[in-house]
């Protein structure tokens, strides 16, 4: 187990504060980060690795001018240095009158968050153990089949110290495993998925996620499907997916600043039915739980769509100043690319219905079962369209029951409409996140009555 504390953090981030120079405020970052990354493929485990590395990251405000700089070299010299770029930095940039300047710690303090100190020990041989378990329940299922993912596991620890006396600091434990299943040989790849997330290992089943992607993995060659506009089944991978583009283009504090968020006019109106909710939560135990962001300020739940209806977007300083807001508590590091972006909701949990899977493919009638999404790009932010493919499971469903697997198609398709189209969500949710554990949405499978697929492939 690592030395580093977040109380040592914290000190550390004092330390970077008192070398500000009179006259300029500031805030800093000091990220720890320990992961591991187990690789499997072709039913091997290969390709492990053990990541350690400690950011400094100091922004400098200089008469409304900010300036960010960042660095690893932890000794005086290197941080003698990131304060001296920053505040360059800081002299050179354009004045923006409505900075608000850096927030004083109000409120209560954030508390602590689930985590697991077993997860956090990332232990290689552990690692390994679940893989291998992830390999064998695959096999079990498809005997000869090609089982390729990965495995990560970590901690993440950060303080956040600014000029206006704030000091917070937390830690954050996250898994996060994916697994595809092949068949080789034949003219059409065929190809299962599964995936999920946890902020405790031992609450994410290795075994399960490997029986799923073997499961979902076609066993006849897959048939050809028209483009056209279908009824669907978006399993948990593709509703995530979804959702955490709807989180980007519709409540992304940058978008609603700049003019490009897809929901920039429909604010406290329906955008999906009443049975739909959606809040980001980053201190649920449904998601990778953080008590702080960016910024130091303390996460708390924001709700998104309540009962069908579209709420504000979130905020940091920068952009909570140039709206009029307060921060919400999802800032990201100022940095590049990060700065760019934005606040953005990174815990979101989409609220679960009634169904069953069944019950879900009857709700579907006739239509397409999606599993997951791939090589998804935005087309149109302001009306919320992206593109991309289905990958890993697809198939047609017919009179309410599982049919035929299908080659994968093209999408081109609004994720308004994909919401406003939820017509029932099922009961089971999982976390489905990206590899460092940054992102995550919390989600279960739904039938969406309008889905346009724009062309076929011949896989």
């Amino acid at each position: 187990m690592t030395r580093e504390t977040p109380r040592a953090l914290e000190r550390l981030a004092q330390q970077v504060i008192d070398k500000v120079p009179s006259g300029r405020t500031a805030d800093v970052r000091i990220e720890y980060s320990r992961f591991g990354t187990m690789r499997f493929a072709n039913s091997w485990i290969h390709q492990p690795m053990l990541e350690e590395r400690t950011v400094v990251s100091l922004r400098v405000c200089d008469d409304q001018r900010l300036g960010t700089a960042t660095t690893d070299d932890l000794t005086p010299a290197g941080l003698a240095a990131v304060v001296r770029n920053a505040t360059g930095l800081a002299h050179a940039a354009p004045r923006d009158e409505r900075f608000p300047g850096f927030s004083a710690p109000n409120g209560h303090a954030p508390g602590a968050t689930p985590f697991s100190a077993t997860t956090a020990r990332v232990d290689p041989e552990g690692q390994g153990k679940a893989a291998q378990r992830t390999i064998e329940a695959a096999l079990a299922v498809a005997p000869g089949a090609r089982v390729s993912g990965v495995v990560n596991q970590g901690l993440e620890m950060l303080a956040v110290a600014n000029t206006s006396d704030l000091l917070r600091s937390m830690r954050r434990s996250i898994f996060e495993s994916s697994v595809l299943v092949e068949r080789p040989g034949g003219e059409a790849p065929v190809s299962g998925w599964s995936e999920g997330a946890h902020w405790d290992a031992r609450s994410m089943d290795p075994a399960r996620l490997g029986t799923e992607a073997a499961e979902r993995m076609p066993t006849t060659a897959p048939e050809s499907a028209r483009p056209g506009t279908y009824r669907v089944l978006l399993a948990g991978p593709a509703m995530s997916e979804a959702i955490a583009y709807l989180g980007y283009l519709g409540f992304a504090g940058k978008a609603q600043e700049d003019g490009w968020s897809c929901l920039a006019h429909r604010r406290g109106r329906a955008i999906a039915p009443s049975s739909v909710n959606l809040l980001d939560d980053a201190r649920s135990p449904l998601t990778l739980p953080a008590a702080i962001d960016y910024e130091g300020a303390a996460k708390r739940v924001t709700p998104l769509v309540q009962r069908g209806t579209a709420r504000g977007a979130v905020v940091d300083l920068v952009t909570g100043g140039h709206l009029k807001q307060a921060p919400t508590g999802h800032a990201g590091p100022p940095e590049t690319p990060y700065g760019e972006v934005g606040a953005t909701p990174a815990h979101m949990i989409l609220g679960p219905g009634p169904a069953s899977f069944d019950d879900l493919l009857r709700a579907t009638g006739d239509g397409i079962l999606v599993t997951r999404f791939h090589y998804v790009r935005v087309v149109h932010p302001g009306r919320g369209v992206i593109t991309g493919m289905t990958r890993d499971g697809t198939y047609r469903i017919e009179r309410g029951r599982l049919g035929a697997p299908l080659k994968n198609l093209r999408f081109t398709e609004s994720v308004l409409r994909m919401l406003k189209g939820i017509e029932a969500l099922g009961r089971e949710r999982r976390c489905f996140a990206d590899e460092r554990g940054y992102t995550c949405v919390n989600a279960p499978a739904g039938v969406v009555g309008k889905f346009t697929f724009t062309s076929a492939t011949l896989f």
